[in-house]
């Protein structure tokens, strides 16, 4: 029984990380989308990795839809996107992403 428990909870812990849907993450992983509105699925692994750690980022100010996911060197990708925020105005934001799997840049307005 705690077995089970544990398993669900450890199933369910990333059903929040995705804008408030509560199958986001769930189906997000299992189905290979992000769950912030990046419709591209050609992106690369390290692109993949850009936009799901810049998202992540970004969602703490709301809700977040990605919107350019591009290598920009060798060693960065840049995420561009835009957070619906409570008061019904959307911000952009744009993020670097390095290889080491580090955010070296974060910019909202």
């Amino acid at each position: 029984m705690v077995t089970a428990m544990a398993a669900g909870s450890i199933l369910l812990g990333g059903c929040t990380a995705y804008g408030g849907d509560p199958l986001g993450g769930l189906l997000g992983g299992l189905l290979g989308g992000g769950g912030y509105g990046n419709t591209n699925t050609n992106l690369s692994q390290f692109e993949q990795a850009a936009a799901d750690a810049c998202g992540r980022e970004a969602q703490r100010y709301g809700r977040v839809q990605l919107t350019n996911v591009q290598q920009a060197t060798n060693d960065t990708v840049r995420v561009d996107g835009r957070i619906e925020t409570r008061d019904t105005r959307n911000d952009e934001f744009t993020c670097t992403f390095r290889s080491d799997n580090r955010i070296v840049d974060f910019r909202t307005g």
